[in-house]
């Protein structure tokens, strides 16, 4: 086999994970559902904001080095390192950084400047950032479906469902116990997994991560941390402007959006290491199959994700409470967003797979810039749908940069087999118009049927893909 059937046959075998992990990625979003009608609008959108916090600090923590590892590894057999070459120097660096600050923020507490509520979940800063180096090391050492099953089932399950468990049992703070108790989970889980990759890689390392990574990651850890600040900003201005229930709300939308955004995620750790792999003359030939087929099967899913709840968005909505059915057409432009930034926007992977992560940090410099202005523009004027209307505009704005940086380059890895995809997302924004336009109005068995229809035109579509691909 030569390298690029060796790359096909990873792709093929990472996306029947990825359709697999889709699957169980359904479990996560209906037991945040439940937490949403469990503890209320305003509870659930303090949580979400503070989770987001969370989230943002612990991947700050990680300088970057946990996604560095993606692109670094596979680096490891082309320069003669041992196949472990970084991962423990990652990981120390995180935990460490991690657990400075959780110190800070138990201590802050004391002082008017913290909230008592914060200490709790900072107590997961250590095992998020440590969990997210292990993660990356799998992801970098081809193995993606671990993190698949890890973050995007086993966490995504147990911490919601845990808060639930003690919410019932009167426990307080079952919020932060609960995504603690998935951290931990999670955190041993993906440290047995590395070990088996790498048994004989000690826990103390013989030396410094390498100046090759650090200076590759540091960009990265950067991006992430705009992308994180982009990603929460939209829904801080919602509770700035709009306060803590429409919050609550928008936050819902959001976790049924990022549905989608998990599965362009599944797909990025699948593609940086091929890209990093393939040396100048291989970029030319092999890079537009590979792109290609993961921004095919990464579409198509979503797609048939995006039909369903443009379909039945307030069924959907309505599991959490009537109290959430507010704007739903605010989450169909959720819904474009997400396809626009992988159909369009998943090309990053490749630029962070060349190894030009500085690029990927203007672009997100460029987004969280544009997000704020569209934010404060649309969101007093519109509400929820100006909130998603502002992500729109910026990822679209994402997307132009990216695609334009690969044309420079003379790098264009769009196969023309793509147009079918692209007539999916027009069909699918072209229903999601006529239902809120109410132009066309369907019923129960109406929906049920054009879904029915979806599915089986998709399914005739992957099974020429998998021949022709």
């Amino acid at each position: 086999m030569n390298e690029l059937d060796v790359d096909k046959s990873f792709l093929k075998k990472s996306t029947l994970f990825n359709i697999l992990g889709t699957v169980l990625k359904i479990c996560g979003p209906l037991l945040t559902i439940m937490l949403a009608r469990i503890f209320g609008a305003g509870e659930f959108g303090i949580f979400v904001s503070t989770q987001g916090l969370l989230l943002t600090i612990a991947r700050a923590s990680t300088l970057g080095l946990d996604i560095g590892l993606r692109w670094y590894l596979p680096q490891n057999k082309l320069h003669g390192r041992v196949a472990y070459n970084g991962i423990m120097e990652s990981f120390w660096i995180s935990v460490a950084v991690s657990l400075f600050i959780t110190v800070v923020i138990i201590v802050g507490s004391f002082t008017p400047l913290i909230s008592d509520e914060l200490p709790y979940y900072a107590i997961s800063l250590v095992f998020y950032s440590g969990m997210y180096v292990l993660s990356s090391s799998s992801e970098g050492n081809r193995k993606p479906w671990i993190s698949i099953f890890i973050n995007d089932f086993v966490i995504a399950v147990m911490a919601p469902l845990v808060s639930i468990v003690l919410h019932y049992l009167d426990i307080p703070h079952a919020l932060p116990f609960g995504l603690l108790f998935g951290q931990v989970i999670g955190f041993t889980l993906h440290a047995k997994a590395v070990r088996k990759q790498f048994k004989t890689m000690p826990v103390i390392p013989q030396g410094r991560a390498s100046k090759e990574l650090v200076m590759y990651s540091i960009p990265l850890g950067l991006t992430v941390f705009v992308g994180n600040l982009l990603q929460r900003s939209t829904l801080w201005m919602v509770l700035f402007f709009l306060g803590a229930e429409a919050s609550g709300v928008y936050a819902l939308m959001m976790t049924l959006a990022n549905g989608l955004q998990t599965i362009r995620n599944g797909f990025n750790p699948i593609i940086t290491p091929v890209v990093s792999g393939m040396d100048e003359s291989r970029l030319k030939t092999d890079l537009k199959p590979v792109y290609s087929y993961c921004v095919s099967m990464a579409t198509m899913i979503q797609v048939i994700i995006g039909f369903f709840i443009v379909l039945f968005p307030e069924e959907i909505m309505s599991i959490a409470g009537k109290s959430y059915v507010v704007q739903p057409m605010a989450l169909g432009i959720l819904l474009f967003f997400q396809l626009v930034v992988t159909f369009f926007g998943m090309v990053n992977t490749v630029i962070d797979g060349i190894g030009k992560s500085v690029v990927n940090l203007k672009a997100s410099v460029i987004q969280l810039l544009t997000s704020v202005v569209a934010g404060f523009i649309l969101i007093p004027q519109f509400g929820l749908l100006g909130a998603a209307l502002s992500m729109l505009i910026y990822g679209i704005v994402s997307s132009v940069y990216c695609n334009v940086y690969l044309l420079k380059r003379s790098l264009q890895p769009y196969s023309s087999k793509l147009w079918i995809d692209i007539v999916w997302m027009v069909l699918l924004l072209a229903l999601y118009i006529l239902i809120n336009a109410q132009v066309v109005t369907l019923t129960m068995v109406g929906k049920i049927a054009v879904y029915v229809c979806v599915l089986l035109l998709l399914g005739a579509q992957f099974l020429f893909y998998k021949r022709k691909f």
